[in-house]
Parts: structure tokens; sequence; C-alpha cells
């Protein structure tokens, strides 16, 4: 049984269906590779998968990454936990809605992840949906001038940007001594799709290098102001069972903390990288 692509929406977005994810094979992950070179964000709806089972099929996509200390599954140091439980226990030990300032995953990193998942395990009656940008589109749309303007610049990251529009959990000194400042391009280039794309984050982005701060962060914020129109979005709406893989490397995206009082939100994560 061949999988089966959809797409869902204008801006970005499919859904994948005929597929069983406990049973990969060559095939299967190759439909899936490509699904994601052309809709960037997928669904694959409908299924059961114990710990053991989601690492295997999601590493079929790429080299699981470490997940965050204090937050990983159990026994499983490769998957993370996504739950409305979470507090900053080493920072004010108040409570932490994970990703709900536009951000994409990591880019604190000398090398940012390609793909992120997230395996719905738990979900409120409503609410917690996510939602998802396509950088290629908001990019292109540029005038020309702009283009030509951007595309040399480079931009300093840092996990614990003074830029930053949400909270961050506090780390480890060991865990935080382990991520100093980073460089990446404003415009990026896809090794896959090779097309150019804004690579933005928001809540990492410290300064353009060579620009003054007050000019370095009006430009930002236009363009992070540009590339979260709505005609570039795609809202996820969960069902229980479903597994949701984007891109990094050319979209951005958040998590909405609109979930009623006392209901939870479990997700499951995994981070990959290249295989």
């Amino acid at each position: 049984m061949q999988p089966q692509v959809t797409r869902t929406n204008a801006a970005l977005g499919a859904l994948v269906t005929q597929v069983d994810c406990t049973r990969l094979d060559e095939s299967a992950v190759a439909v899936l590779r490509n699904a994601l070179i052309d809709n960037l964000v997928i669904c694959i709806r409908g299924q059961t998968l114990d710990p053991v089972q989601y690492r295997a099929a999601m590493s079929r996509l790429g080299t699981p990454r470490l997940q965050r200390q204090g937050m990983r599954l159990e026994g499983f140091e490769e998957i993370g936990i996504v739950s409305t439980d979470e507090k900053d226990v080493l920072g004010d030990g108040k409570r932490v809605v994970q990703g709900e300032s536009w951000h994409t995953d990591e880019s604190f990193k000398a090398v940012p992840p390609n793909y992120t998942t997230l395996y719905a395990v738990v979900l409120p009656s409503s609410g917690g949906d996510t939602q998802f940008a396509n950088m290629y589109a908001a990019y292109e749309d540029l005038d020309e001038v702009t283009r030509h303007r951007i595309e040399p610049l480079r931009v300093i990251h840092a996990y614990d940007s003074s830029r930053k529009r949400g909270r961050v959990v506090t780390l480890s000194q060991p865990e935080a001594s382990t991520l100093p400042q980073v460089v990446h391009p404003l415009v990026r280039v896809h090794p896959e799709s090779k097309r150019k794309g804004l690579y933005l984050n928001p809540n990492r982005m410290e300064t353009i290098i060579g620009m003054e701060a007050g000019a370095s962060d009006r430009l930002l914020n236009a363009l992070f102001e540009h590339a979260t129109q709505p005609k570039y979005q795609y809202r996820h709406r969960w069902l229980a069972g479903d597994i949701v893989i984007w891109d990094d490397r050319c979209t951005m995206h958040k998590a909405n903390p609109d979930i009623p009082r006392g209901e939870r939100r479990l997700m499951h994560r995994m981070v990959l990288a290249d295989a």
C-alpha cells in the first residue's frame, strides 16, 4: 500500500494517508521525504505507536538528537516531552508554554536540525493548535531591492536572546555552557529543494552582523511581520494519533496556549538532523 499525499492548505501542509509508521519501507520513506520537500509540513494521521516504534519510525528520516535534560521521556533520550505540565524548574518555577511565539527549532545551534516531529499522545477538548508559516513564499514575495539587500546578511543567534518574544526554559550551567552564540544567514538556501527562504527565529535572533542595533531591530521586525501574514500560514488542528513533521529549514511555527484550564496537552517530540 503506497502512501497518499493530499495538500491541505494553499500556503503549505499536506495530509499523508495509507501509511503505517510501524512498517515503513524504503518506498514509503521516499514518499514522506518528497512530501516534505513539496509541502514543508505533513501530518500522518491515525497512528498508534509506543516510544520504541515512534523512535524507530522517525529515525528513518534522520538522526535523532538528544532532547533537553529534564524533559526527556524516561528511558528515551531522543524523545522529548512537550506538555502543559512543564515548569521552569531551574528558573522561577512558573509554568512554561513551549513554542508559544513564532520560531524555528534550535537555530541557537551551529548546525540546526532538518526536521521536527510531534506525536499527539494526549489532547485537550479544544485549543492547542500549531501554526506554520512558509519562509520560501515570504522571501519570494519581497521586492527585488529588498531581496538583494538582505541576501548577504548574517545574524547572531543565541539561546536566551535579548530580543526574545516569549519565555525560554532556564538551562543548567553545564548545558548552557555548550551553547555559545552562533551565526546563520538571513536568507538560507535549502540543500534539497535549492530554493531560497527567510531564516527567521524572533525568539533567538540577537542582531545582524555589521548593522547598528536600532537598524537591525527594525529590519528583523519588519521581516518577521511580513513573514507571518495569514497568507503564508497553515493552522493544524490536532487529532489523537497525529504525527506532524515539518522542515525547520524553510518554516516557522508556534503553539497556541488557548487550552482550557485543567486540561492536558501532551506530545512526544523528536528533532532530526542529517541521516
